[in-house]
């Protein structure tokens, strides 16, 4: 199997670990493949390293002539078994670049995010016809493209995976007295995390008034990090220099999430939308107690009660009410932990989800070959 992969972003708004492990498994298992990426773009290294086949190709926006052409060129030399349009840009480019080359190879794309499709004959297009296949890393990101009017038998819902067993280990081998005070945290204190890009979606303003809230009743004090970077940081910087003196909640950046995760007492994502969220897929096979709001693919990731804990999105009092639950029942937090483990090893480990990708690619393949 031969798969072409076009990536055009510089930077990567998500995915990025799952891609590189796709990669990697289909190069072990005797594939090919072959990346095309915009010059420049940070995914360049990881290609280098897996020693695979790199064609730049400037794609400056949806609407690039010059990378329609040259990629309409590249898709008929290289003559690949399928093409895979790894992000927003590279779908429309490809999905240009093909009919105006009438390049008849199937081509899939990857649709992580769960908002609303704008219900036009465009995007239409771009999911059904164009494409033979897309991938969506949750039942709620599908329900998006059924609503287009896409065929569901061409809809595959591969959830995303995470290294279940590095995440374990990585954190088996961490001290956690040790680790804690390095990070300056105190030992009664109670130790919240959350991993999220700070943008306003991600519901970090829920979060900061859900935590001032718990910190008027809680019997311990409360640290939170929200470790990330975003265009919301000034405001929550504002936010957090007015909170009670129980309460304290860093905004780090980047940070070193399997030392936090190594530490941390609880997690939360309480976005307002999400398409499946990897950060709290990593909490759960780190083996904390994991809070999330209960939209998109979220709903997938865990039972409410059973292996974690949903709220209403946009709800602090709720979120408060399920945070300081998790502080005050160690029982019950410590339950809800382990089936998350279980759970997230069992549904959403990295290499069930790149052998799913491989079997999806080698269905459509096959598909084509028998219909052309």
């Amino acid at each position: 199997m031969r798969v072409l992969h076009v990536l055009a972003e510089r930077g990567f708004s998500g995915g990025e670990h799952q891609l590189s492990a796709v990669l990697e498994h289909l190069r072990n298992a005797g594939h090919e493949s072959r990346v095309v990426l915009t010059p420049g773009a940070a995914f360049e290294s990881r290609v280098h390293e897996l020693g695979l086949e790199l064609h730049p190709i400037p794609m400056r926006n949806d609407l690039d002539l010059v990378a329609i052409m040259r990629l309409g060129r590249l898709f008929r030399r290289l003559a690949p078994d399928l093409v895979h349009l790894a992000c927003s840009r590279s779908h429309k480019l490809g999905a240009f670049a093909a009919a105006l080359s009438r390049f008849r190879v199937p081509m899939v794309v990857t649709r992580r995010m769960d908002y609303p499709i704008p219900k036009t004959r465009f995007r239409r297009w771009l999911y059904s016809s164009a494409v033979a296949g897309v991938v969506v890393v949750s039942r709620a990101v599908s329900d998006e493209i059924l609503a287009l009017g896409v065929p569901s038998d061409r809809i595959h819902v591969i959830h995303d995976g995470v290294d279940t067993r590095a995440i374990a280990a990585a954190i088996a081998q961490r001290d956690r007295r040790q680790v804690r005070s390095e990070l300056g945290f105190h030992e009664d204190e109670v130790v919240g995390l959350t991993l999220a890009s700070l943008h306003h979606r991600k519901g970090l303003d829920v979060l900061v008034d859900a935590l001032i809230e718990v910190s008027r009743s809680s019997s311990r004090p409360i640290r939170w990090v929200m470790g990330g970077e975003g265009p919301e940081v000034l405001e929550l910087t504002e936010r957090v220099k007015r909170l009670p003196p129980s309460l304290r909640i860093d905004l780090p950046g980047q940070i070193d999430a399997v030392a936090h995760l190594a530490v941390a007492d609880l997690f939360c994502l309480p976005s307002r939308k999400e398409g499946l969220g990897v950060a709290l897929l990593e909490a759960m096979a780190a083996g904390l107690p994991v809070i999330a709001s209960a939209v998109g693919g979220m709903t997938e990731a865990f039972v409410d009660g059973e292996s974690g804990l949903h709220v209403p999105p946009g709800d602090s009092a709720a979120l408060a009410a399920a945070i300081s639950r998790l502080i005050e029942e160690p029982g019950l937090a410590t339950r809800l932990a382990s089936a998350a483990q279980a759970r997230v090893k069992q549904l959403f480990d990295l290499q069930r989800m790149c052998q799913r990708t491989e079997e999806c690619y080698s269905g459509i393949i096959e598909r084509h070959r028998m219909n052309d």
